[in-house]
């Protein structure tokens, strides 16, 4: 049985063992109140073939899914994983899982190795299954390989009081027969992650928890996946949540009464798991790209004088019930999200009209560049509409609002970062290292685990994607970062090298509150634009270890 060790901070796949980061032995550098990650491949491995009967339901009602689906995973079972080290392991399977096409790369933009990183069709190992005693070989659909590659992820759990220091130990694999014992060399650091600072905002839909995990919306079943789904927003640094739920009654001719009681107990156990701010239901939404009317209550026009007499009384109620639970300075709300050419007018002149109702409820929205100037109080352009226009967005700031930034299925072009599965992992972990570089105090993403009707997110990466009167085929990953596992969300390599961009990004700033020349400069070594970053691992190491080495010294 063969291994290599591969740095956390590159993607693997199931019939390769050549990375530029591998390595025989494990070492790592780490700050404390974090976890250390790496990951192990294995070769040669005895494969049985585990028929899953967790996997969406839509699968079973679609005949080329459903023989997939039949023939079962590969998995070597009998593994076992031990070590000497001091401090807590968690141990995972990296899952294979397809990207069936570089779908949005136009030829203009594919330029590897980095764009894509590989040539569709190929399968990658993103997924994380808690470790139970087996690994998941080959592609994962019940075809054999001349490669039996199986692979594991390690996450040390290192304690905020951990002793800084130098640790030696070992990692001692048993699969079958066979064994390897891997040296590991860990040296951590007296910096420390500090708090969070940064807000974070994605997408995640309890109904697709109901429906995935095939259990009742409400249900105790539920609740239990629930809460275990936003601890995994929360271990990546996710600190904002949508919330809705408000029941709409019309008693009248434009007269309506507000139920906010779903919003209440939904924003109270949010607050209960961790979640410190929230982003309410915007205020209306577009009636179609091509459009210039925007909609409030899914069906009048907001500039209507029936739009008016809706807005007068939904807003102050909706104010009258946060402000009874001291929730004001918490909550923001969009207006109608990523306003274009076409309807731009009226959404600012919406925006006047929700501040001058309630002026103390903060406005937000995703936005590309366009004439819309003045109209709310926390921006969130794309990451690539800031670095083209950044001097423009920065006059906003000037003005006392808040700037963050967003991806979402685009960009697609011009080597700007994303999160996508066909993209260089660091990609994904640069996202956060923005926020520090041009001080962008947010970050926005539609979705951790929005599956599109139909869509097994193990076997399918690229689904179809409706918005309104548009329909598009989204870039790979582009709807997740956890999987639906066969007892709760797991975890992604993606969304680990989020939360390690998150934490290198508060870390950034605590050492530029001492020394920002020095954060400057070690920040510009790897990241300079959104579209300018360094993807040699080696430089990347070197340039985290300056950030550790310096905020140890302080």
């Amino acid at each position: 049985m063969r291994y290599v060790v591969v740095d956390s901070t590159e993607f693997t796949f199931p019939d390769r063992l050549d990375y530029p980061s591998a390595s025989t032995e494990i070492e790592l550098d780490t700050p404390r109140s974090t976890y250390a990650t790496f990951q192990i491949l294995l070769d040669g491995l005895c494969v049985d073939h585990v028929k899953p009967n967790w996997l969406p339901e839509a699968i079973y009602h679609d005949p080329a899914l459903l023989e997939q689906a039949q023939l079962g995973f590969p998995r070597a079972g009998g593994v076992t994983v031990v070590t000497d080290l001091p401090f807590s392991t968690e141990w995972y399977s990296l899952v294979p899982v397809t990207v069936e096409q570089n779908y949005g790369l136009a030829p203009a933009d594919i330029k590897p190795p980095h764009f894509p990183i590989r040539t569709a069709p190929y399968r990658i190992y993103d997924c994380l299954r808690p470790f139970d005693g087996s690994l998941d070989v080959g592609v994962g659909d019940g075809r054999e390989m001349d490669t039996k590659i199986g692979g594991i992820f390690g996450a040390i759990a290192i304690p905020a009081d951990a002793i800084p220091g130098s640790y030696t130990a070992s990692v001692k694999i048993t699969a079958g027969a066979e064994s390897v014992t891997i040296p590991l060399s860990l040296t951590v650091y007296k910096a420390t992650v500090p708090p969070e600072t940064l807000t974070v905002i994605q997408g995640y839909g309890q109904n697709f928890v109901s429906h995935y995990h095939n259990v009742s919306y409400g249900s105790d079943e539920f609740y239990t996946l629930d809460d275990a789904y936003v601890k995994l927003l929360r271990r990546m640094h996710q600190n904002m949540a949508y919330t809705g739920g408000v029941k709409v009654t019309e008693v009248g001719k434009n007269q309506y009464e507000f139920d906010f009681s779903a919003m209440e107990q939904d924003m109270r156990r949010k607050l209960s798991q961790g979640i410190k701010y929230f982003n309410g239901p915007s205020v209306g939404w577009r009636q179609s790209w091509h459009s210039s009317t925007i909609l409030v209550n899914n069906t009048l026009p907001a500039m209507s004088y029936e739009g008016y007499c809706y807005l007068v009384q939904y807003l102050p109620a909706l104010h009258d019930m946060l402000s009874r639970n001291g929730w004001l300075d918490i909550f923001m709300m969009g207006i109608a999200d990523e306003p274009n050419a076409e309807n731009c007018t009226e959404w600012r002149a919406l925006a006047g009209l929700v501040h001058k109702i309630v002026p103390d409820i903060k406005l937000i929205d995703a936005m590309s560049y366009g004439n819309i100037h003045g109209a709310l109080d926390v921006w969130v352009p794309l990451n690539m509409e800031y670095d083209k226009h950044q001097a423009e967005i920065e006059t906003l700031r000037q003005q006392g609002d808040e700037i963050w930034h967003y991806v979402c299925c685009g960009p697609r072009s011009e080597d700007y970062i994303n999160r996508f599965l066909d993209y260089p992992l660091l990609s994904t972990r640069y996202l956060h290292w923005g926020n520090y570089c041009f001080n962008l105090t947010g970050y926005l993403h539609w979705a951790t685990n929005s599956y599109q009707p139909g869509q097994d997110p193990f076997r399918q990466n690229c689904p179809s994607h409706t918005n309104t009167d548009s329909t598009i085929t989204l870039p790979p990953g582009d709807t997740h970062l956890f999987y639906p596992g066969e007892h709760g969300p797991w975890l992604s390599a993606r969304g680990e090298a989020q939360r390690q961009g998150a934490e290198e990004c508060e870390m950034l700033k605590c050492l530029a509150k001492t020394d920002k020349h020095a954060a400057d400069a070690i920040c510009r070594t790897v990241f300079r634009s959104f579209c300018d970053v360094e993807y040699d691992v080696a430089i990347f190491r070197a340039a985290r270890k300056q950030l550790l080495s310096a905020l140890s010294d302080r």
